[in-house]
């Protein structure tokens, strides 16, 4: 694909070679911040959350990833972090030098204490070599934003007798409230809170504090894992609970409220984002969703590392047609109960 160039000050994407990736750049081109002259005054991150563009992409092309046969649920080991690892962490033998290096990096990757989350979104993605820019169309905003509000509310009255069922379920299995909230990352690097039916113990943190351990390493994300398939947190319904997807009902309360859109990259916390790439926190320039390509590509049985890249993959392509796409395969995926646990 020829590159493309953008009005309202934003130059021409990277160089022809890079600019004919369709997975680095999908139809609505790239940025780099070396065009950061051509800005106006606006950070990149304003940049790329403005309006523009449009195209569509083969599904099967767009979940296509390495080593993508054979995966096998993570379970938990010794030494696990929250991001459960499959496999023990090696000790690597790297000279001083190169330690010396990685303490530099991951400095800089630190949010500083006086720093906000978007401040820290901005100061990172001008290390990034190339960006990839959503469908930014006032059009498909309206058209996102009806699909979200129409399909929310069908789906929350619809699914409105089993939540109360499911609410009593839970507080008849273990003490504790039914409802999860947590601060999650959505567009632009906002926070918001998060909802969704408790699964684990209430003080599964006092219990297993070994399991909140946020101190990754780059290396760690592309062997690390979201989930474990033998979690000791998880309560036996909220075993149950996870394998049929049902805990993530309560999520179409953030996307009537607008915290959150039916398809987009899954919310992270705020404590993750900082282990991104640079050209990752592309996953920001789009709402967050409670489905996406990642999760009709693998769900928990992809890395962290693989889940990041479907969704800059996401953001590079998404339309109408591939969001629908993507709420239609993942019935079938829920239905299949693939990669749940």
């Amino acid at each position: 694909m020829p590159a493309r160039s953008f009005r309202n000050g934003v130059g021409p994407v990277l160089d022809e070679r890079v600019a004919s990736s369709p997975v680095s750049t999908g139809f609505h081109g790239g940025i780099s911040p070396l065009q950061r002259d051509e800005f106006r005054g606006r950070t990149i991150r304003e940049t790329a959350l403005c309006h523009r563009s449009l195209g569509v992409e083969a599904l099967a092309e767009l979940t296509r990833l390495p080593n993508a046969v054979g995966r096998v649920a993570p379970r938990r080991i010794d030494g696990a972090s929250h991001v459960a690892v499959n496999t023990p962490r090696p000790v690597a033998a790297t000279p001083d030098i190169e330690n010396r290096a990685a303490q530099v990096l991951k400095a800089d990757q630190l949010r500083r204490r006086d720093e906000s989350l978007e401040d820290y979104v901005d100061r990172r993605l001008e290390q990034a070599e190339l960006l990839v820019l959503p469908n930014r169309s006032m059009v498909y905003k309206f058209a996102k934003r009806s699909v979200d509000l129409v399909g929310g509310l069908v789906l929350l009255a619809v699914a409105a007798p089993l939540l109360c069922a499911l609410v009593l379920l839970i507080r008849l299995d273990s003490p504790g409230p039914a409802f999860f909230r947590q601060e999650r990352v959505t567009r632009g690097g906002r926070t918001f809170r998060f909802f969704k039916l408790r699964t684990m113990y209430h003080d599964a943190r006092q219990r297993f504090p070994e399991l909140y351990d946020y101190d990754l390493t780059d290396a760690d994300l592309a062997e690390s894992f979201y989930k474990l398939a033998d979690d000791p947190r998880n309560t036996r319904v909220g075993r149950w609970l996870r394998r049929t997807t049902l805990d993530e009902l309560p999520n179409l309360f953030n996307v009537i409220r607008g915290d959150l859109s039916l398809v987009g990259p899954r919310p992270d916390l705020p404590e993750l984002i900082q282990h991104y790439r640079p050209e990752e926190l592309a996953c920001l320039f789009t709402k967050a969703g409670v489905t996406g390509l990642a999760q009709v590509a693998g769900r928990s049985l992809l890395t962290v590392r693989q889940r990041l890249t479907l969704d800059v993959r996401y953001v590079a392509h998404q339309t109408v047609l591939l969001d629908l796409r993507i709420m239609w395969r993942t019935v079938l995926v829920v239905l299949l109960g693939k990669g749940a646990f």
